[in-house]
Order: C-alpha cells, then structure tokens, then sequence
C-alpha cells in the first residue's frame, strides 16, 4: 500500500505557520516549533512514548522538541505552528509533555476564518508560553540572508566567538546553530512553493544540495517526504508577520 499523502493549505510567516489539512503518513519526528493541533472531524492521536487522544475540537499542545508522531491518517486538522523568532521567548526543554488546551483557546482555534485570524491566535496562544525572552540580537541578525550562510557567518553578523554563538542559540532554541540553520533553510524551501510546486525548485530555494538533501531534513523535522508532505498542499507566504 502506497503512503498516504498530505493535502490542504499552508500559511507560512516568519517564525509561524498555520496548516489545514488531512493527515498522511508521518513518522516520529521533532522540530523548533511548539505545534497545536486540533480535530475537525475527529479524534487526533498524538503518539510520543505513550498515545494521547484529543477529542474531536478539543486542541493539543506538543512542546518545541518533543518527538512525535500524529493520526490517524486522513483526520482533517488544523494546526498552528510556533517557534522562538515569532513568540520571542526561549524553547523551554523543561516544558516538553503535550497537553489539552482549554476549552476557550480549542473553541477560536476550530472558528478561524483566515490567515490574520490564524496569526491572531498565535500571538494569543505565544502570550501565554512561559519562558524567559531570546537574544535581541540574535532575533534580529536571523532576519539577515547572508547571516544564515553558515554558522560562521552569524556568528560575524553578531560579532561573536563560535562558543558564545552555540550557548546563546542553544539556550534560545534548544538546538545548536547548525540545527537552526537547518530549519531555517526548510521553511525557506517550504515557502518557495507558492511560486513553484517543483520540489527541486524549493530545495535549491532553501539552499540544499539537492533533493536527497532536503528530502532527509524534512524527514528529520516533520516525519515525512517532500512528496508525501508537501506536493499536496497549497502554500502562501504571510508577509504581515
């Protein structure tokens, strides 16, 4: 049997995303960004070393960093995505169960309309992640193309030695600076698909290699192939965020 792909649409801003969607095959994966998601028209099982199932409308929060998986497979879903340039506040490793949100934040999650809505509601949702606030200049130098080249290079850009680089950055986000590059080039490959459905366009957009490349990133941060996860969906870039 064949896997099942993803398909819906996609909103991606800086540091956030908004995913509509019918679930397809995933496996256990971990990213930078906290994930809420909710059931449209059903149960979704979030699986880490145990099952936890949210009822349908009820939305679950799966902390940055935790490895996971999620279904079933053709759920309709939708799931809000948040990771420390959008919210400012550090990836709290100490914060990393999933957990039912209250029944107020899973009601607006389920009633949004649209992509300032969705964006509404992640800044309502960031507001209440605990955590001390990121590195101011690292928050801006990550807005910088050419300081995203290579660790190196953002460590030039914010005049710092490698060593204080990987204590801010792992502090911040939980991952050293060559992982955080390595998600930044993902959701740069990502957003390339609004103009282009080529796979081999978003890789070179976001810098890799080649396919193969960028193929093994997404697997490593979201648990699919860019065939199975991303050829279905509908992407837009928010330029408000």
């Amino acid at each position: 049997m064949s896997a099942a792909p993803w398909s819906g649409a996609l909103a991606i801003g800086v540091g956030w995303a908004a995913l509509d969607a019918r679930l397809g095959k995933n496996t256990a994966h971990a990213h930078l960004a906290h994930q809420v998601i909710l059931g449209l028209d059903g149960a979704v099982v979030v699986t880490t070393n145990s099952e936890i199932i949210a009822p349908k409308g009820k939305a679950i929060h799966i902390p940055a960093g935790q490895t996971h998986s999620i279904g079933p497979e053709g759920r309709l879903t939708r799931s809000i995505y948040i990771d420390p340039r959008f919210s400012g506040i550090r990836n709290d490793q100490q914060c990393n169960q999933p957990a039912c949100l209250s029944d107020d934040l899973s009601a607006a999650l389920e009633h949004i309309t649209g992509t300032n809505q969705a964006r509404d509601w992640a800044k309502r949702f960031a507001g209440r992640l605990p955590g001390s606030a990121i590195d101011s200049r690292l928050q801006k130098a990550l807005g910088n193309v050419r300081a995203l080249a290579n660790p190196a290079a953002l460590a030039r850009e914010l005049t710092l030695s490698p060593t204080r680089l990987r204590e801010i950055v792992k502090a911040d986000f939980g991952v050293p600076p060559s992982k955080l590059l390595q998600w930044l080039q993902l959701l740069g490959a990502a957003k390339a698909m609004e103009a282009s459905s080529s796979l081999a366009d978003a890789a070179a957009a976001g810098g890799f290699a080649d396919q193969a490349h960028f193929t093994r990133r997404l697997q490593q941060w979201f648990g699919v192939t860019p065939k199975i996860g991303l050829s279905g969906l509908e992407v837009s870039v928010d330029d408000l965020s």
